[in-house]
């Protein structure tokens, strides 16, 4: 794990409406830390099958925003741990008690948080949230569930003296 690991945030992605391979080529490209042993972290039929089952909105015009990069990103992080319809529930209530820019970015920063403090061998911290409550809390424990599939995967790979 390199310790420069850094996720984009709403404002780093483009401003511009994206093709489909485009989605894939940048997906494939901030999420390349992770484990995916030889498999797709994201495929085009992966996203079709995302806008067919509702996870994701569909495109307008055949071309993906903003909005439909941060939904991608969350789902292809989420799916090494949890199934679809739990991965749909957690969106769902983060997207109705804040603002979409606000619950992704805050989602961002603490996983990466949580990703430098495992793969440093430190003890899991998280971003300090501006309130706590049953969100807040949810989304630590999906971090850090994570987070330590990830550390698991990678010291069986035997890259545990990565840094």
């Amino acid at each position: 794990m390199n310790e420069e690991i850094h996720l984009p945030r709403w404002e780093d992605f483009p401003d511009i409406e994206l093709y489909i391979d485009q989605v894939v080529t940048l997906l494939e490209n901030w999420l390349s830390f992770m484990p995916h042993h030889d498999e797709n972290l994201i495929t085009k039929s992966m996203i079709n099958n995302y806008v067919k089952h509702g996870i994701v909105e569909p495109p307008h015009k055949k071309k993906y925003t903003t909005k439909h990069l941060a939904y991608l990103m969350v789902v292809c992080i989420f799916k090494q741990v949890y199934s679809m319809s739990e991965i749909t529930q957690m969106i769902k209530m983060q997207v109705k008690a804040y603002p979409l820019e606000d619950a992704y970015n805050y989602y961002i920063e603490d996983l990466e948080q949580c990703l430098h403090c495992v793969y440093k061998g430190q003890a899991i911290t998280h971003k300090q949230p501006t309130q706590i409550n049953q969100l807040t809390i949810l989304l630590h424990s999906v971090n850090e569930s994570l987070v330590n599939k990830m550390n698991v995967q990678r010291i069986l790979s035997g890259k545990e003296g990565e840094q």
